[in-house]
């Protein structure tokens, strides 16, 4: 018997407010997926700010978008970071799978499966924020990781994000990192303030993945638009990106990812009606 393909399992990164340093997270921790040994797709959904091609030195001629209007194959999109990284600069194309014919949406979620099956993993850098091209990829995630920082305003749009992926898919696993920790406990209390909220009012465990020590080399790295693994692998956000990727290589357990779901691509465009005129 044929075994069927292995599903690929899909982490998307995002945050209430922008600013936090959610592209950083999303780059980073993809190259050190990668560097464990995992064949990872890095998918850049934020398409006001797309910027995890800046971050890592890239200037892409197209995106998802060229893809869409059949102006280039995904072949010719798809940027290969090393033997086991790809970029799939998203671009305004994340937002027009909204608006596809039935031919073009199975031509494209075809071409896209297929490249996902050679990838262990999709980590998806979606834009800040609650809109609504948000909380499509949100949903079609398998798991979803929150960038927050000690900032107050930072604290209260994490719940509020929270909440709508509670809302949306109250089995979804959440992780939280804090990013920009400048004092010891900073990242405990940050924490279990946001715990506290989703165990109150939502009846939801949250996930401790990660906390990122305010770094002047990851300020340094992303002016030289190197990712500050690569930067300057020794530093402390680069300690703590490389534990939340170890984190995250370990095997699913606790809820494995469900045998007859969809794919991500074939559930994100469902998801905005597309195919149905």
């Amino acid at each position: 018997l044929a075994t069927p393909p292995k599903r690929m399992r899909t982490i998307a990164v995002t945050s209430g407010k922008g600013g936090v340093g959610k592209s950083n997270v999303a780059v980073n921790v993809a190259l050190e997926l990668a560097a464990l040994g995992q064949r990872v797709s890095l998918l850049d959904a934020d398409l006001a700010l797309a910027n995890a091609d800046v971050l890592l030195g890239l200037n892409p001629q197209y995106h998802l978008g060229h893809v869409l209007q059949g102006q280039r194959s995904l072949q010719e999109v798809i940027i290969e970071i090393n033997d086991r990284l790809w970029l799939i600069p998203g671009g305004s194309g994340v937002e027009e799978l909204a608006n596809l014919s039935r031919q073009q949406h199975t031509r494209l979620i075809t071409d896209l499966q297929a490249f996902e099956s050679q990838a262990d993993c999709m980590i998806i850098d979606t834009a800040a924020g609650i809109a609504g091209n948000v909380t499509g990829v949100l949903r079609a995630a398998d798991e979803v990781i929150v960038v927050t920082t000690p900032d107050p305003t930072s604290l209260v749009d994490s719940y509020a994000m929270i909440k709508v992926v509670h809302q949306q898919a109250p089995t979804k696993p959440i992780w939280i990192v804090v990013n920009n920790v400048i004092g010891v406990g900073d990242a405990d209390r940050i924490f279990s303030q946001l715990q506290l909220a989703a165990t109150r009012f939502l009846d939801r465990r949250l996930k401790h993945l990660g906390t990122i020590p305010r770094d002047s080399e990851l300020i340094e790295a992303v002016r030289e638009q190197v990712p500050v693994v690569q930067y300057a692998p020794a530093t402390p956000a680069s300690r703590a990106l490389r534990l939340i990727a170890k984190q995250l290589d370990q095997p699913v357990t606790e809820s494995p990812l469900p045998s007859g779901r969809r794919s991500f691509w074939s559930t994100l465009v469902s998801s905005k009606g597309v195919g149905s005129h």
